[in-house]
């Protein structure tokens, strides 16, 4: 587990019940929420790694499809700004 990780969200028996009631949370809740939260940052790209591939169809200004792909890995070695959203 990262140091960051631990500042962020130090164990359990650490915490006083003032603290745990200043986060609306029980013990087990919060002990529920740590441990989802350092499982999924274990599967997290780390930094400095080499991002997931993917391609995906870009949208039409009308929001068809275009039958345009965009594909990260063409992009390698040139910095990269992705934008996800709903705009439904």
């Amino acid at each position: 587990m990262t140091e960051e990780l631990l500042i962020t969200y130090p164990p359990p028996e650490t915490l006083s019940e003032a603290n745990l009631k200043q986060m609306m949370l029980t013990r087990e809740a919060y002990t529920g929420m740590r441990e989802e939260r350092i499982a999924r940052e274990r599967h997290a790209p780390k930094l400095g790694a080499t991002a997931p591939n993917f391609r995906i169809e870009r949208l039409g200004a009308d929001g068809t499809h275009s039958g345009q792909y965009f594909q990260l890995s063409e992009t390698r070695g040139r910095p990269v700004a992705l934008l996800f959203g709903s705009y439904t």
